[in-house]
């Protein structure tokens, strides 16, 4: 009997919370071309050109030890002409140079090309180098940055 008693509103609770309707949160799902892979990463230039681009702040610890690097940024340039977003894909020395790339390319802003009167948002990869102008980068450098990668840019420190 007593088992009866403690079952009872414990089975009316749980049809109770049953009976509640469940909220679910909308996210709007960004429609996007995926221009990601390497065969496709030159195409964003059909869609978007770059109307400012502010080169990345050099880390004055990587300049102080003569250090060059890049950073591999994946983003989607938004329908405004902006970077949404950034998840770094690949990045020597790993960490040292990220913060300033990521700064840098929150500052970018792209104008939609005739092709792209509708201003469709892309996803698309961004290199950023960073390199020292007086200073020939080394072996590491060029087996982990390669040179013809698209959307290369270089963050230059010159030495006085």
């Amino acid at each position: 009997m007593k088992a009866l008693y403690l079952l009872l509103p414990l089975t009316s609770l749980l049809v109770a919370c049953g009976a509640t309707p469940t909220t679910e949160e909308t996210v709007e799902k960004l429609d996007y071309i995926d221009l990601s892979s390497v065969e496709l990463r030159d195409r964003v230039k059909n869609y978007w050109n770059i109307l400012t681009r502010t080169e990345p702040q050099y880390p004055i610890a990587a300049a102080k030890k003569g250090l060059a690097g890049c950073v591999e940024l994946m983003t989607i340039i938004n329908s405004e002409g902006r970077a949404q977003g950034y998840k770094v894909t690949s990045s020597y020395p790993k960490g040292l140079f990220d913060e300033a790339a990521a700064q840098s390319l929150s500052t970018w802003a792209w104008l939609p090309t005739n092709v792209n009167v509708a201003k469709q948002p892309v996803l698309t990869h961004i290199r950023i180098d960073f390199t020292i102008e007086s200073k020939p980068v080394g072996e590491k450098y060029l087996k982990n940055c390669p040179a013809g990668e698209a959307f290369q840019i270089t963050g230059e420190r010159r030495k006085s």
